[in-house]
């Protein structure tokens, strides 16, 4: 470190306008990153649940390429309204990119003339407006299984129009084109009619923008508060400009890195900025001060950064590698945003470490005041001062009682650990009272739930599909699918077929008994050539597919749906091969499998840490001792998810690395800076009042910038990102604690033998 020392030292023009350069070329990278967000991204391309789904998109086509329009309306069935149904359809249909635009006015009626099929519009310009032919056309439309609760409700008096996307031209881009345009059309009939846009593509899409914005809005404000803190707190331009470049120029280094190896920003690594924000500053901090103190004492400025680096520079490093470690470990997670998020983060922690110790030295070479933080011109510091010597006293007096009150309130938040549960869902992280919450409520409660569970029943024999025996049994489990309350409406080759068997038999809507009477059915169809019929079954009529329209009900209550359902359905059709598999499937089984990897990554990071501080103080009982105040956070997180009815989904998982990341620094900083007091005073119990009093400063000052950077995120639309600026700020606090009174008094409790030897005189040797 002394060698990096000299040579910054000696040329820091050098050093800072390598910085620039590297800077400079990273503008245009960054600039183009872009944001996305889907469900199989979360998944690894061999993972059987992709595979599954693959198996549906490959064989019916996607159950996520649809945007819904809706509206209600008392009089739908009326000319006026009719009529402007007819129109938005027409004008929907020559939107770009889209392959298909479904309403009532496109829905067809199954007829039977001698002895064949023929398909007829139910609505009819021509013939339709008179008030007998409406009441006909709205009862015949209304009870068709096929339409009702897809494209209008029971009563006829909510409807529904379906975008269907173009599978090829289905990206990001394009949807917000789609979008756009959907807008400016609808803009149009707005002042008769209150329209609900839904559907997966758009949530993804409008949820991805908001997130866009978000993200900016989050950087400028995090840094406008931490700016303000910085000058409330020191006073001066370089003790607000030096820690400010430091973590912007790391943003924009890990920004542009994302984008070149391919990454983009999406809902776990969106959380990177305000993390990268604050941890770039309380490095910063923390080596300033040190400056500042080797400055105060009549030290040169050459000698003051060169100590700096020696000191803290080292500190800072494990610091940067543990909390590095703690996101890193997030790479054994087999969901890839949680990957490609531990990553991201610890290579944006260790960007911050090369900028701070790089940047720092030569800017602090080149300023020619004796001090960047005016710490005297506030009265902050006398203030901790005094408070940070009673807590040592009450440390050293009172250790076991601290130790005890720490145990007690450790013990009331594992009761809140309790009701945490496991729970996700599609439509997530959106406030309920949001308008694309309310939207996607309104075809819930007025036409049916758009997230599809899909089954696949594969025969395994060509024209195995078409028996009187399996759609009966298919018929069956749809009785079964539609008991569960959160099971709205369930389509399939069974449902298709008792209409054309209501049409050519009479007899109502039931299944033909015969399976040459199915076969019958089934040309009839492929003669006129039914697209219907095609998304029911696959080319040669060896598998079946099934969808139940479900509730977005969360992972918890799907999973124990489909858990429930695997066993019936394995009785139901022993001889045929399932699957079951659709949007709402990926979305439940990915909450599972966050909280395996949550758990396994967290156990590795403690494991890494605890190795490391058993490496530097040679002492296992010091690396427990360091390990204790570490957990707390951790327990304090759970408990206040427990107490708040938190979830543990995709989005909030990350808080526990996020929790762990942050109390390693500080109790790093605080044995580091005890392992030089330590040697300098030869005993534990000035060194460790002389840590608190100095160490416990730039903790306390770091807390506060860090409650400030990620504070910001409580105002956050999406209610994941709020919760976690909560928890996080609980974390710095409960972190901050525990390094100022249970940190210390377990020294005092404990009594470790130290085991510092003379390698700490490098650390004194400036001084």
């Amino acid at each position: 470190m002394k060698r990096l020392g000299d040579f910054i030292i000696a040329y820091p023009k050098f050093v800072l306008f390598g910085i620039m350069a590297v800077a400079f070329m990273a503008v245009y990278p960054a600039l183009n990153i872009r944001t996305d967000f889907n469900l199989e991204g979360f998944y690894p391309e061999d993972d059987i649940v992709i595979e599954d789904y693959q198996l549906l998109e490959e064989e019916f086509g996607r159950d996520d390429n649809a945007i819904l329009i809706g509206f209600y309306s008392d009089s739908l069935f009326t000319k006026p309204v009719l009529e402007d149904l007819k129109a938005l359809t027409k004008a929907l249909e020559e939107i770009d990119f889209i392959e298909e635009v479904f309403s009532i006015w496109s829905a067809q009626e199954i007829r039977s003339e001698e002895n064949s099929l023929t398909f007829q519009n139910y609505l009819d310009s021509d013939k339709l407006f008179d008030n007998r032919n409406i009441e006909r056309v709205k009862e015949s439309i209304t009870g068709d299984p096929l339409i009702s609760g897809f494209l209008v409700n029971s009563e006829g008096t909510a409807t529904s129009i379906v975008l269907q996307i173009d599978q090829e031209f289905n990206t990001y881009s394009n949807r917000n084109a789609i979008i756009d345009s959907v807008d400016e059309i609808l803009s149009g009939y707005s002042h008769n009619y209150e329209f609900h846009i839904s559907g997966i593509p758009y949530f993804r899409n409008q949820y991805v923008n908001l997130l866009n914005g978000e993200i900016v809005m989050y950087i400028a404000i995090s840094s406008l508060l931490i700016i303000m803190l910085l000058w409330y707190l020191y006073r001066t331009i370089w003790g607000v400009l030096f820690p400010m470049i430091i973590v912007w120029t790391t943003l924009l280094f890990t920004i542009a890195l994302i984008q070149l190896t391919g990454g983009y920003l999406e809902i776990m690594s969106s959380t990177i900025a305000p993390i990268l924000l604050c941890v770039g500053v309380a490095d910063a901090v923390h080596m300033i001060s040190k400056y500042d103190d080797s400055r105060e004492s009549g030290i040169s400025k050459n000698k003051s950064i060169l100590e700096m680096l020696m000191t803290l520079g080292n500190a800072t490093l494990l610091t940067s590698i543990t909390t590095a470690i703690g996101f890193a470990t997030l790479l054994t997670s087999t969901v890839m945003p949680m990957q490609r998020f531990g990553a991201y983060t610890a290579v944006g922690v260790l960007i911050a470490y090369l900028i701070t110790i790089l940047f720092l030295p030569a800017a602090l070479s080149r300023v020619g005041k004796k001090r960047v933080f005016n710490e005297k011109s506030g009265s902050l510091y006398p203030f901790l001062n005094h408070w940070l010597n009673r807590i040592a006293a009450i440390n050293r007096m009172h250790y076991r009682k601290v130790l005890i009150l720490g145990l007690l309130v450790t013990i009331g938040f594992s009761i809140g650990m309790k009701n945490v549960e496991v729970n996700g869902k599609i439509f997530d992280d959106v406030g309920e009272n949001s308008k694309l919450m309310q939207d996607s409520k309104f075809f819930t409660d007025n036409i049916s739930p758009q997230f599809p569970m899909e089954f696949i029943i594969d025969t395994a024999d060509p024209d195995g599909a078409l028996s009187a025996d399996l759609l009966e049994r298919v018929n069956e489990f749809e009785k079964i699918l539609t008991s569960y309350p959160e099971i709205h409406r369930v389509t399939g080759l069974h449902s298709l077929l008792k209409m054309v068997n209501n049409v050519m038999s009479d007899d109502g809507l039931t299944l033909p008994e015969q399976d040459n009477a199915i076969a019958q059915y089934v040309l009839l169809l492929e003669i006129n050539e039914a697209d219907e019929l095609y998304r029911l079954v696959d080319f040669d009529y060896q598998k079946l597919r099934v969808t139940a329209f479900t509730e977005d009900a969360g992972s918890k209550r799907i999973n124990e749906i489909r858990d429930e359902i695997s066993p019936l359905m394995a009785e139901l059709f022993p001889n045929e091969r399932l699957t079951i598999t659709g949007t709402t499937i990926l979305s439940a089984d990915l909450t599972e499998k966050i909280v395996y990897s949550l758990a396994w990554s967290i156990l590795l990071a403690i494991t890494a840490i605890t190795l490391i501080m058993a490496l530097l103080f040679r002492s296992m009982r010091l690396a427990f001792i360091a390990l204790v105040p570490n957990l707390l956070p951790l327990i304090v997180v759970a408990g206040v998810m427990g107490f708040m009815g938190v979830d543990i989904k995709p989005s909030t998982a990350v808080i526990f690395t996020i929790a762990l990341g942050i109390a390693v620094d500080d109790s790093i900083h605080y044995l580091a800076r005890f392992r030089i007091e330590y040697f300098r005073r030869k005993a534990m119990l000035p060194a460790l009042t002389a840590t608190t009093v100095k160490t416990g400063r730039a903790i306390i000052v770091t807390s506060m910038i860090l409650i400030a950077g990620f504070g910001t995120l409580i105002t956050s639309a999406f209610t994941s990102t709020a919760m976690m600026g909560i928890l996080v700020c609980a974390t710095i606090f409960s972190a901050l604690i525990a390094d100022l009174f249970i940190l210390p008094a377990l020294f005092y409790w404990l009594k470790p033998d130290l085991n510092i030897t003379d390698t700490g005189e490098k650390y004194t040797q400036l001084t």
